[in-house]
């Protein structure tokens, strides 16, 4: 049987990472949570439009195989159901990130260093790193904000930092 594929929209460095992690087309594991919010939301084709042709900056996502939902015939995703599907990749790739770069105080090495090797470890262009860096950053002050030390595992005051 065919594959039937969605087409999503992502930055290219999300696009690198997927293809790296995943294949191309981008092949979700049986039991994930992308899989499940595919499942969830795909619908049939609106008779009004015309099945969609990929783009040079989209990424082709496999519709998972499911008894209730024959992607032969439940394969649309809409617009609100993309962003719920982009937003569900962003954090798996938020965790990862986070999971394999930790709070880089244990390395002997730069911090944008560590940056260019995970990105290269992940199949992401080295020209990505910086936007790496960024949300890395951004992920830790959002917390640090709130008053949660992700490196030592406790609650702190904003001026603990």
């Amino acid at each position: 049987m065919n594959k039937f594929l969605v087409y999503l929209h992502v930055e290219p460095y999300m696009k690198q990472w997927l293809i790296h992690s995943f294949g191309n087309p981008v092949e979700f594991p049986a039991s994930s949570n992308e899989n499940a919010v595919i499942r969830r939301f795909t619908q049939k084709q609106p008779t009004n439009l015309k099945p969609e042709l990929p783009s040079a900056d989209e990424i082709a996502i496999c519709i998972p195989a499911c008894k209730y939902k024959n992607p032969a015939t439940y394969n649309y995703l809409s617009h609100q159901a993309k962003k719920a599907l982009t937003e569900s990749i962003s954090d798996l790739f938020r965790i990862n990130m986070w999971n394999d770069l930790g709070d880089l105080s244990d390395t002997s090495c730069k911090k944008m260093s560590a940056f260019r090797s995970w990105c290269s470890m992940h199949g992401i262009d080295v020209e990505y790193a910086e936007t790496v860096r960024m949300k890395w950053y951004r992920m830790r002050k959002s917390y640090q904000n709130r008053g949660v030390n992700l490196f030592n595992h406790k609650r702190c005051r904003n001026n603990d930092f």
